[in-house]
């Protein structure tokens, strides 16, 4: 809501990309495909080159308004939002996904099908490092697909690349703190930072 109504602090936080920061993509969660389709389209505006919604969130707050995690128990509404950022952005739109609400429960893999099939978007799986279903459904859906969540070192991050069969790993929390985590997973570095350098 924050994006469609122009609030200023989201604008200026949120939507401030550096020429350098190219591609770059933007989050967005929600449940309301109107809103969506004017919040993607402002972050197209703003330079992003790829959209991605957060479809796994399960913090209460957030599943309560049918945002998040919520749309895995609605796939229609989340194929329609999904639907809404592509055509509000005309960016590629990703969406991040967790296997289900609860143990067991496969919503995320049905979801992340029709995703694809109906509203053409590509894959993020998000959720308890479940490596053998990360690669379910890299053999299910025909885009690539990101694995994230539980990559808490660098030996994590290349287990997951490998186990999963993904595309690639994205690395969220498990980078905050620890920027160098990028150059040792290239093959760029092997020590630790500096003092000048933290």
């Amino acid at each position: 809501f924050g994006l469609k109504y122009g609030d200023p602090r989201t604008e200026r936080e949120f939507l401030r990309i550096h020429p350098e920061e190219h591609p770059m993509s933007v989050q967005l969660f929600g449940h309301d495909a109107d809103v969506m389709r004017v919040a993607a389209g402002k972050a197209a505006d703003a330079g992003a080159d790829l959209i991605d919604i957060n479809m796994g969130c399960p913090v209460k707050k957030v599943c309560k308004t049918g945002a998040g995690a919520a749309l895995l128990d609605d796939h229609d509404k989340a194929v329609a939002i999904a639907k809404a950022a592509r055509d509000g952005s005309g960016l590629p739109v990703t969406v991040k996904l967790r296997p289900g609400q609860r143990p067991g429960d496969r919503n995320g893999v049905l979801l992340a099908r029709r995703l694809v099939d109906e509203a053409g978007v590509a894959q993020q799986h998000k959720g308890r490092p479940d490596y053998a279903l990360a690669r379910e459904l890299v053999d299910a859906v025909d885009v690539p697909v990101i694995v994230s969540g539980g990559l808490s070192d660098e030996d994590a991050t290349l287990r997951a690349f490998e186990e999963s069969g993904a595309a690639a790993v994205m690395l969220a929390r498990g980078s905050l703190g620890n920027p160098w985590r990028f150059e040792r997973l290239l093959g760029q570095r092997d020590s630790e930072p500096t003092r000048s350098e933290v």
